[in-house]
């Protein structure tokens, strides 16, 4: 239904759209955000995005919408493990943001994004400020989330047929160990440069939310939208109010309060690039007309071919990697990880025999 009702708003909001004039934009945002590093260095412009993106694209031979549903399942990984720890949704927010600024500039093949995603929860946790996370609570997390979507993620190998009990027991586990998050945490840190700080559409959310007196349904579907935008690039192509504000008309237009935000935005023309909103909108549409044909359950044929599609890393045949973290640094963490676990798998093996 929402889908539907949805697809039906480019025309209204082009009528209305005409009613406005003017180019210059004095941003509702904090002063502090367009100072941030988010502003000066992590928004990009779709360009720049596809220029890496384009890579993996040949490399796995899959479309652009194969890679939109590559990062939705990821997405929902971080989710999975965030809520497997108990911590706030900011934190999650704050990881997913992490993960797709490092796939902006890395190809998939860098780093296991499997790694990757637990890493970038583990730095979040710490950049918000919820707690430091302890080996055991990060480890636990992942390890459900692992199991959780195992049968996607694990390669045809490594279902083969004729492997007892104990080795499939072993095959669920999650092959990479507490080190490997730290060691990985350093080369997210590095290639983000420290730029950790992450302004969220949740805190425009609440300004607006006292402005136009919102009721709790707007206001809560609303925030649903917004988390459905960590889905999509939104977080790297646009300021954190513009994304409130798209996800807001969404929400009134499906709650048929339409003139209340339509109202708002005429009023406030020459503050808000409504060019960069209803962009926000064709992606959120784009995304829940992609969810209708993705499926990650145990059977998700489709998705676990795309997993599957993804290179697995190799080790360097370079003697030494240099200073700077590179590709071949990133691959030798993920080659040393995975063989560092079957060893351990190995070893317990043989100490139950």
């Amino acid at each position: 239904m929402l889908i539907t009702s949805a697809l039906r708003i480019s025309q209204e909001y082009c009528a209305f759209m005409k009613r406005l004039s003017g180019t210059q934009y004095n941003v509702h945002m904090a002063a502090s955000y367009w100072k941030s590093s988010q502003f000066q260095q992590w928004l990009f412009v779709r360009q720049e995005l596809m220029s890496v993106r384009l890579r993996d694209l040949q490399l796995c031979s899959i479309t652009e919408d194969d890679y939109l549903k590559l990062m939705i399942f990821y997405s929902n990984f971080i989710q999975t493990i965030g809520e497997q720890m108990k911590v706030r949704q900011q934190v999650i927010a704050t990881a997913i943001v992490y993960f797709k600024r490092f796939y902006a500039r890395y190809s998939l093949k860098s780093i296991d994004p499997i790694l990757l995603a637990p890493t970038c929860l583990f730095l979040a946790s710490k950049v918000e400020e919820f707690s430091t996370l302890s080996n055991n609570r990060i480890m636990g997390g992942v390890q459900t989330a692992f199991k959780k979507y195992y049968r996607l993620l694990a390669t045809h190998q490594q279902q083969g047929i004729g492997q007892n009990q104990s080795q499939q027991q072993q095959l669920g586990d999650y092959p990479y160990q507490s080190k490997h998050i730290l060691e990985c945490e350093f080369y997210l840190l590095e290639i983000m440069d420290c730029c950790l700080i992450v302004y969220h559409p949740y805190r425009s959310l609440d300004m607006y939310s006292k402005e136009l007196q919102l009721d709790d349904i707007i206001f809560q579907t609303t925030w649903r939208m917004i988390n459905d935008t960590l889905k999509t690039d939104v977080c790297l192509l646009y300021p954190p109010y513009i994304i409130t504000l798209a996800c807001l008309f969404l929400s009134c237009h499906y709650c048929k309060k339409l003139d209340l935000c339509k109202q708002y935005l005429v009023d406030q023309g020459n503050n808000i690039d409504l060019e960069q909103l209803y962009d926000v909108i064709k992606h959120l549409l784009k995304l829940y007309e992609l969810l209708k044909s993705y499926d990650e359950t145990v059977d998700g044929k489709q998705l676990k071919d795309l997993l599957d599609k993804i290179p697995k890393p190799k080790l360097p045949s370079t003697s030494r990697p240099s200073s700077q973290p590179n590709e071949q640094q990133l691959q030798m963490v993920m080659q040393q990880g995975g063989q560092s676990q079957q060893q351990a798998n190995s070893n317990h093996t043989n100490s139950n025999i």
